[in-house]
């Protein structure tokens, strides 16, 4: 079977949270598949998506550039090559770029999606995460054949490979005592910017609990040069009112080191997971991130600050908009706020319980209010044990990247099926979740549309 499968993407949470655990299942299920994945423009990007990719997944890479030269142009890069027959799936970015993408390549259009679908009548099929998606595109009048719950792909990335004392144990921490997590994001800017702002809540936390343990877990697409950046520029440090921090190398790990002296420990790429099971809790920025720490049932205080709202990253329009020169920062300030008014939480695990399940500290933070509300929470073993076993309940594994696949696959057969020369077929028996899978919630029925 020639089957040509171009996933369109954008950010760092969407490569790692989406993407992987996809591709993982499609090299399992189809390993004759050619996958091609079409970055697209993003405010959020890191610049080392393409790098990432081709490094981890294996796959062929567009950078953004070249997927919107080959919109315009229908000319592919030269590393490029397409067959007559694929599908484009959709797994981050505007939905207009996969939909362009469908139009360009005359492919059917998969769209995965956790928030409300548009080009109802160009995408053949939505995936969505949960029932109440499912409700919302009702009401929108999407029709009922082309909606599929499958679950959170999220789930099936976060996979730990050692237990949490073994982790431990690699990483020099003590057993007995406090680890808490770092978590500044992987978006530039939000590592620029925040990095040095938790190295002040650490030295206010230190105060607080001084056997307190500290790591920062590097995501793969931040290199250790921005870090460094980070808690080095003033231009960064000042604007949250951080601290500056040197980065120091032994022979076994990299930390940064405060002024007060606390080491926090960076955990290279490769053990992110484990760095988040070792956590007793975590400090984060919103994002994927939050969602990770909720499968894995860690605890977590979210911190959104809007001390200078002006250097958040905004999708869409909105971002262009803000780029206006003299009016942009004015501009983006309104929309931030209008946005914050219109979003009753930051975080994703509370996003999904609709309650405060987490602490969400959002606008004017300061970083010893930040310390406290975590020393409130370390000092309450079983309030943080209530919250870990809710947070594992909100993300239950449906095997979503199987049913993915499964969908993909039945999309190509009966739009291939339809054209006077369909690509010979052989059907694939994928593996089956142990776990209930694609059911409606309160009638325990298979909710395909």
């Amino acid at each position: 079977m020639d089957l040509n499968i171009l996933i369109t993407t954008n950010g760092p949470g969407e490569i790692a949270a989406w993407v992987q655990p996809v591709v993982e299942v499609l090299r399992n299920a189809i390993p004759q598949a050619r996958i091609i994945i079409a970055l697209v423009p993003c405010p959020h990007s890191s610049g080392y998506e393409a790098q990432v990719s081709s490094r981890m997944l294996g796959a062929t890479v567009m950078l953004p550039k070249e997927t919107m030269h080959y919109l315009l142009t229908g000319k592919l890069p030269p590393h490029v090559v397409l067959a007559r027959e694929g599908i484009v799936l959709h797994l981050g970015g505007d939905q207009l770029f996969s939909v362009s993408l469908g139009w360009r390549t005359r492919f059917p259009v998969v769209v995965y999606t956790e928030k409300l679908a548009q080009w109802k009548r160009q995408v053949s099929r939505f995936l969505l995460r949960d029932e109440g998606l499912y409700e919302q595109h009702r009401k929108r009048r999407v029709p009922a054949h082309k909606l599929h719950t499958i679950g959170d792909l999220m789930v099936n990335a976060v996979h730990p490979s050692l237990s949490s004392r073994e982790a431990r144990s690699k990483l020099n921490l003590s057993h007995g005592l406090p680890v808490i997590s770092l978590l500044p994001g992987s978006k530039p800017l939000k590592v620029l910017y925040s990095t040095s702002f938790m190295l002040k809540i650490a030295d206010e936390l230190s105060q607080l609990l001084p056997e307190a343990q500290f790591i920062l877990p590097q995501s793969p697409f931040t290199p250790l040069s921005q870090l460094r950046e980070a808690v080095q520029d003033p231009k960064y440090i000042d604007v949250l009112g951080g601290v500056a921090g040197k980065i120091v190398h032994d022979r076994n790990s990299t930390s940064i080191v405060t002024p007060q002296g606390n080491k926090v420990q960076v955990v290279p790429p490769t053990w992110h997971y484990n760095a988040l099971q070792v956590s007793d809790l975590s400090i984060t920025l919103p994002g994927t991130n939050t969602a990770e720490l909720a499968v894995l049932g860690i605890p977590m205080v979210v911190v959104l600050p809007l001390n200078k709202p002006e250097v958040l990253p905004l999708d869409g329009l909105g971002g262009l908009l803000t780029r206006i020169p003299v009016l942009g920062p004015v501009l983006k300030k309104s929309l931030i706020r209008a946005l914050l008014k219109r979003l009753r939480f930051v975080s994703i695990p509370n996003q999904k319980a609709e309650r405060m399940l987490v602490p969400e500290i959002v606008g004017q933070v300061d970083a010893l209010d930040i310390a406290q509300k975590s020393f409130q929470l370390l000092m309450d073993p079983l309030h943080r044990r209530e919250i870990g076993l809710t947070l594992r309940t909100l993300m239950p594994n449906h095997n979503a990247p199987v049913q993915l696949v499964q969908h993909l696959l039945e999309v190509f057969e009966i739009h291939y099926a339809r054209h006077p020369h369909p690509v010979p077929y052989r059907h694939i028996d994928l593996p089956q979740s142990s776990q209930p899978s694609d059911l409606d919630s309160t009638s325990g029925t298979k909710r395909s549309g």
